[in-house]
């Protein structure tokens, strides 16, 4: 496979998963499973031919474990804080799947675009809506998934910082 072609599958295949997670959670709550192996698969493959974007093995195990532990610890130290479920286990491990593809340096900037345009859409909604738009936990996926893909394009056009050393 030529690079190109390696770039423009990447994209198509993050942007249709993203999209469609960021949909279902939008709509349901719920991340499938079944979505974000498959996105879990299609990183792997872009790993195998080459990431376009310079993510390692390493970068990408890195990414993994430090982008789905701290969510994983954001989530138990905010259920413990509210006395409830604060945050969905599909977050989690959507953020992780996003470590994959991006490696760890790029959760900053998942994570701030993720509660912005979170907070930014609840708040349009309820301007429009002229009512408050959810009642109970918020979907947190459909700003992930965003934040994810963003992250992405922006490391493909080279701003720095995102993808991090390629020493890793």
């Amino acid at each position: 496979m030529s690079s190109p072609l390696i770039l423009y599958a990447s994209v198509a295949m993050l942007t249709a998963g993203l999209g469609t997670l960021a949909w279902i959670d939008f709509k349901t709550g719920y991340l499938p499973d079944s979505l974000q192996i498959a996105l879990t698969v299609a990183a792997v493959a872009v790993l195998a031919l080459g990431s376009p974007i310079g993510v390692t093995w390493t970068a990408a195990a890195w990414g993994a474990a430090v982008n789905g532990g701290a969510f994983w610890s954001l989530r138990w130290i905010m259920t413990r804080v509210k006395g409830r479920e604060a945050m969905g286990f599909g977050d989690v491990k959507l953020v992780a799947v996003g470590g994959l593809w991006l490696g760890p340096w790029a959760l900053p900037y998942v994570m701030a675009l993720s509660g912005l345009l979170t907070l930014l859409a609840v708040g349009i909604a309820g301007l429009i809506l002229r009512r408050p738009t959810w009642r109970g936990e918020i979907p947190l996926g459909p700003g992930i998934a965003v934040g994810i893909l963003a992250a992405y394009l922006a490391a493909l056009a080279g701003v720095g910082g995102i993808v991090g050393p390629a020493a890793l």
